[in-house]
């Protein structure tokens, strides 16, 4: 019998695969995809980072953890994952995004610029905002590589003698005497610990939450300026109150990709197993109505779409808890593939020891009525 299964190794199941056999656990990994499959919640070349946290201030000690295990994971395998570039999140002076990103940079110290109307337009020239519009800008924020990102953890998992399997579903788990039964379409797996991180299909296997848990088709794009890819080029990752009832993010313009915006908090319900991965002309609208609005050198024509999941609980916070011997996570909403380098750590932490010193009291699954352990 192994120490720990982990099912599902994505963004958090690889980190908490590596996180185990680093501390010399024996781990069995199952993947019911390809190595390397773009299926789940992690696709997207890139992926934002920052640390002036408009959701919530309590998650900042956990990004702060999540930048260095990714420096970490940089070191420990000789690969480029985060590039830092800066950040800047435009709104409303006390509107959720700049007054939320405001109080996380103040409650926890960190350094920011408070861009007023004529600063943010200073700063960021190739947009245009509203006229009383105001910015929080942050140096500690850039963009992940998850593609890169996920590889490294599984090799790192696998240089510490993780056994990790592919294209293996899982059927079903139980709770065996003190530990756990996990059936797969190859074979049954006994072990001490489970760690549940499925991403998109996490309601399959934990009932208990899976009402709690609404799987969302977000798309997104990439788009050829018609102007200043230079300028784009330089751009910070941005997150802008678009004005037309949701958010739009982005990231400096890529050569290789071109220039990637998405919608913020947007996405209609989807099945995992049956979500529709191909964009159409209504996907495009709003992103294109942002760019005409917002960021007119940016109007040139689609290069490259992709469809993703997030997988948003009602409060749009994560779900991380364990139910000895079963640790879990949904650490998800849309805005959780920065926090994985930390999760794997938090997700080992409650496998092997029942509890973790990272702050993670209000992402426990008590929060919501519906939820029983």
């Amino acid at each position: 019998m192994t120490d720990a299964i982990v099912i599902g190794l994505g963004a958090d199941g690889s980190a908490a695969a590596a996180h185990l056999a680093g501390r010399g656990a024996r781990v069995l990994g199952l993947e019911a995809f390809a190595r390397g499959h773009t299926n789940g919640s992690s696709g997207g070349l890139t992926r934002v980072i920052r640390l002036a946290y408009y959701e919530h201030p309590d998650y900042v000690p956990l990004l702060k953890r999540a930048w260095q295990l990714w420096r970490d994971l940089e070191a420990a395998t000789g690969e480029q994952l985060l590039k830092q570039t800066g950040g800047v999140y435009v709104g409303p002076r006390d509107g959720e995004l700049v007054g939320g990103s405001l109080r996380s940079a103040r409650e926890h110290g960190l350094e920011h610029e408070l861009l007023d109307p004529a600063g943010l337009r200073a700063r960021l020239p190739l947009f245009r905002f509203d006229a009383d519009w105001w910015g929080l800008a942050e140096a500690t924020a850039g963009y992940l590589l998850p593609d890169r990102c996920i590889a490294a953890h599984l090799a790192l998992a696998e240089r510490h003698e993780a056994e990790l399997r592919f294209e293996e579903r899982v059927l079903s788990w139980a709770r065996d005497g003190g530990g756990v039964r996990v059936t797969t379409d190859r074979g049954t797996h006994r072990a001490a610990k489970l760690v549940i991180a499925a991403g998109a299909w996490n309601a399959r296997l934990l009932p208990a939450i899976a009402p709690l848990l609404q799987v969302k088709r977000v798309p997104l794009f990439w788009f050829e300026p018609v102007a200043e890819r230079d300028a784009l080029a330089t751009l910070p990752v941005y997150i802008v109150d678009s004005g037309l009832g949701h958010g739009c993010y982005g990231f400096p313009y890529l050569a290789d990709q071109g220039l990637k915006i998405a919608t913020h908090g947007a996405g209609t319900p989807a099945d995992p197993d049956t979500v529709d991965r191909e964009a159409h002309p209504d996907d495009e609208l709003p992103i294109r109505a942002f760019i005409k609005d917002r960021l007119p050198v940016a109007d040139g024509p689609v290069r490259m779409t992709k469809i993703c999941m997030y997988t948003v609980t009602p409060d749009e916070h994560f779900i991380v808890d364990v139910d000895e011997p079963v640790a879990y996570a949904s650490a998800c909403s849309g805005h959780g593939f920065k926090f994985a380098s930390v999760m794997g750590e938090v997700l080992a932490d409650l496998a092997l020891e029942g509890t973790t010193r990272h702050p993670i009291g209000f992402l426990s699954a008590s929060r919501f009525a519906a939820a029983r352990a």
